[in-house]
């Protein structure tokens, strides 16, 4: 194999490390607190379909 095949596999997984990494800090931001409060308790408010 080529050595520089080794270089961009390298950088691909620090790419994707990083990608991982701010969309972990993305979803911790506290102002998305309310948003995801409200969707978690979004199944427990179904209406009764059988009516």
């Amino acid at each position: 194999m080529n050595e520089l095949w080794g270089h961009v596999i390298g950088v691909f997984i620090v790419v994707l490390t990083l990608t991982f990494i701010g969309i972990w800090v993305w979803a911790w931001l506290p102002h998305h607190r309310k948003n995801f409060d409200a969707l978690a308790h979004l199944p427990m408010h179904d209406e009764d379909e059988s009516r």
